[in-house]
């Protein structure tokens, strides 16, 4: 009895392991992710079948401003993304095995600048997804799809609003899209009721268009077999002990991985620099070397084509004895427009220390420029050529700005200014030019009339040509930065 006892309790036991060898194993973070409805798993080499009716019931949406594309700071989608969804998926190395992402924009705009847009405003989410995963995903991947003017989601949210004019609207869609004939199809709706269709339209539903609706596919990942219970191998020499063998599957020890420093690029906020040509000028009738102390600021705004800048020229050179002054002070203020795009900062990628290329600053290339300036001046050649007076001009730039630092925080900029200059000014000259055999060794200004009608700044000076060549150093001083881990 005891024996056949024992020979139940075995078999009892294997038949319980083998079921649960054989159990279905959920893995954690499918659990955890499942509740968020625009991320799904795909078993591995599946097909990823989706209709557009369920791609707008499951998807989340960033919006953004109008005629905007970087994304906006407060938004709901992307701190979900940041502090729930990237990190699982990077704490168990899942795949994503596509990002399925349309970017669109509302239809008042033209429609290529809107096909512009909304790639811009697709791209914009890809980057910020992407650059926060461990294995980032290919943009090969063509995992952004342009709608420049999404009117199948407009339908549907008149749709399930119960908007009286969907039927309109919906008619409309339906004699024009297939064509693709997005022009007739706006003006239709912009003359529909008079206008007022268009005029709600526009307020009650197109802020909802400007937007990167967002679906995530997410490759199920294979589960290590869990250990597998077998019953000991009876002999006629052992004699049964009831207890079980417990085999596990030999693991393999991971190689040790060496991390490699990884460096958190830093955005420029504001940059001093000076014009090298003005440190080293020589200036002709002063006939020597004059350096033109100069130093200017430049402030990086967060993204956007635009910077601004303030400058100050202020050489304050005299020789009393040979009759020479070169005395200004000149103030400008600028604006500058830069034909290449800046990066948002959350765009930005971290980099390994030993891969041999630079980090590009935010601003860069070639720019163009717009001034205003003014100031005062006293020049003086000698005991008969001298001038003092105060001017103000305006006028335009063209320059190109080239990093020649590894991190991008030197850079060296070449600059040709043109525009309007108008002064008004005095000559003087040593001594007294009415009387001059009367030697007080003073500076008088070149008037010969009498002395009561004499009025300050007769004389007017008008310049329009060039205004200002350089080549200019630039140092970033204050830094934007964030740590992307």
């Amino acid at each position: 009895m005891n024996r056949n006892l024992r020979k139940i309790l075995t078999i009892v036991l294997f038949v319980t392991s083998a079921v649960t060898a054989n159990a279905v194993v959920i893995f954690p973070d499918s659990t955890v992710l499942g509740k968020y409805p625009y991320v799904r798993f795909l078993e591995k080499g599946a097909d990823i079948q989706l209709s557009d009716n369920e791609f707008y019931n499951i998807s989340r949406k960033v919006v953004f401003p109008v005629n905007k594309h970087v994304l906006p700071e407060n938004s709901p989608l992307l701190k979900e993304i940041e502090n729930e969804i990237v990190p699982l998926i990077n704490k168990d190395s899942l795949t994503i095995r596509h990002l399925m992402i349309r970017g669109a924009a509302s239809p008042e705009g033209p429609y290529n600048f809107n096909k512009s847009l909304g790639e811009k405003r697709g791209k914009a989410l890809f980057d910020f997804i992407n650059s926060r995963l461990a294995f980032p995903v290919s943009e090969k991947d063509d995992a952004t799809i342009v709608i420049p003017e999404d009117y199948q989601y407009l339908c549907t949210m008149m749709r399930d609003a119960n908007d009286a004019d969907y039927s309109k609207v919906k008619q409309l869609c339906d004699k024009y899209l297939p064509s693709n004939n997005i022009t007739a199809l706006k003006s239709a709706l912009q003359k529909a009721n008079g206008g007022k269709l268009w005029k709600r339209l526009l307020k009650t539903y197109f802020p909802d268009l400007r937007a990167s609706r967002l679906v995530i596919f997410i490759e199920k990942p294979e589960v290590e077999p869990e250990p597998v219970a077998v019953p000991p191998e009876k002999t006629d020499d052992t004699p049964p002990t009831g207890q079980i063998e417990v085999i596990t599957p030999p693991t393999e020890e991971p190689d040790t991985v060496i991390e490699e420093p990884t460096i958190f690029p830093r955005r420029e906020m504001l940059s001093v620099k000076t014009n090298l040509l003005l440190d080293a000028a020589y200036v002709p009738g002063y006939d020597r070397w004059c350096p033109i102390p100069n130093v200017a600021i430049e402030y990086y705004p967060l993204h956007g084509h635009f910077t601004y800048g303030a400058s100050i020229d202020f050489p304050w050179w005299q020789d009393y004895w040979a009759h020479k002054y070169f005395q200004i002070r000149n103030y400008q203020l600028e604006a500058r427009y830069y034909l290449k795009e800046t990066t948002p900062l959350e765009a930005y990628e971290p980099y390994k220390a030993d891969k041999a290329h630079r980090q590009k600053p935010a601003f860069y290339g070639w720019y163009l420029q717009a001034y205003l300036h003014g100031g005062l001046f006293d020049i003086c050649f000698d005991e008969n050529r001298g001038w003092e007076g105060e001017g103000i001009g305006a006028g335009v730039g063209l320059g190109y700005v080239l990093p020649i630092s590894r991190n991008g925080h030197w850079r060296l900029e070449f600059g040709l200014q043109a525009g309007y200059f108008r002064c008004k000014y005095d000559p003087y000259q040593f001594e007294c030019p009415v009387d001059p055999t009367e030697q007080d060794h003073l500076y008088y200004y070149k008037w010969y009339g009498d002395a009561d009608q004499f009025k300050r700044r007769q004389y007017r000076y008008n310049w329009l040509g060039p205004t200002r060549i350089g080549v200019t150093l630039t140092y970033d001083l204050l830094y934007r930065k964030r740590n992307l881990k």
